[in-house]
């Protein structure tokens, strides 16, 4: 696993296959993680809450969900989720490529359907709540895919396709419109620097840096990146770096100076002391335990 799949799933991935882009993270808030930051990504996710209570973000729009609700995320768009305070909220990600149900064929309608969830022209109600026609149609095709990843027949890869393509019906039956909705200029700003902290996280970041790198003034940047995500850049960028530490005392024998060094930590002890704090343990009993602790 990468240090970007990581970062968002950690070591949950329930079904996998190379050659097959089609993956199955479960996930539990804040067992796994306090919460995922905003990000993106060119696959289609779907956030289905099995349990618990919490919020997803879809290009800075909050939707509360409970169990049993499905979130779709369309290609490109940026979401975070958080859990209630209090509440164990379990959920999958199911990630897959919109290329798995593309076909060569000049003329084919489906694509065009495919285009419009890329563009971000098919839209619908966010989340899918339970006791719906439409739920009760994408559960259903949510459910087959995982009974099939599950049971791994001979062919079992056109059993989970199939049933894609039933979701893909039941989005499009259920469409609110076809015309594409262009995000805030928050939102793709914010994509912009959550771009930059990936590429540049090893090295020193201020504020007045993410704001230029966003467009905006540092205090009206402070403002908006608190508004937004519900904390301050400076704590989002400590927790990515932790979050990438973890990665590599778990993927690497690298020790504990190079380890914090590489991943934009220009003191031990600092590095030591917020790992301690989020995690509860030191780096170097982390790296020893059975999951690290």
């Amino acid at each position: 696993m990468e240090l970007e799949q990581y970062t968002q799933y950690q070591e949950t991935r329930l079904h996998e296959q190379p050659g097959f882009a089609y993956n199955t993270y479960l996930c539990t808030i804040p067992q796994d993680f306090d919460r995922v930051n905003p990000h993106w990504h060119e696959q289609m996710e779907l956030i289905y809450i099995k349990k618990g209570s919490g919020t997803v973000s879809v290009n800075l729009e909050n939707y509360p969900v409970s169990a049993g609700c499905v979130v779709p995320v369309l290609p490109g768009e940026l979401h975070a989720i958080e859990g209630d305070e209090g509440v164990r909220m379990e959920y999958e990600n199911i990630i897959f490529s919109l290329g798995l149900l593309d076909s060569t064929e000049a003329d084919d309608w489906c694509r065009s359907v495919l285009n419009r969830l890329r563009s971000g022209a098919l839209r619908f109600e966010r989340p899918i709540r339970p006791g719906t026609g439409f739920h009760r149609e994408v559960s259903a095709a949510l459910d087959g895919a995982d009974a099939a990843c599950e049971a791994r027949g001979e062919g079992y890869a056109l059993l989970v396709k199939s049933q894609l393509f039933v979701l893909l019906h039941a989005l499009h039956s259920h469409r609110l419109a076809d015309e594409a909705v262009r995000p805030s200029d928050d939102a793709e700003k914010l994509k912009g620097l959550i771009a930059y902290v990936k590429q540049h996280f090893r090295e020193p970041i201020s504020v007045a840096d993410a704001a230029a790198v966003a467009g905006y003034s540092p205090s009206h940047f402070m403002r908006m990146f608190r508004q937004v995500t519900g904390r301050t850049f400076v704590d989002y960028l400590t927790d990515y770096r932790l979050s990438a530490a973890v990665y590599y005392l778990k993927e690497t024998d690298e020790d504990i100076g190079t380890v914090a060094a590489n991943c934009g930590f220009e003191n031990i002890s600092y590095f030591i002391r917020c790992f301690r704090r989020k995690y509860g343990t030191s780096p170097g009993r982390y790296r020893k335990g059975p999951k690290g602790v």
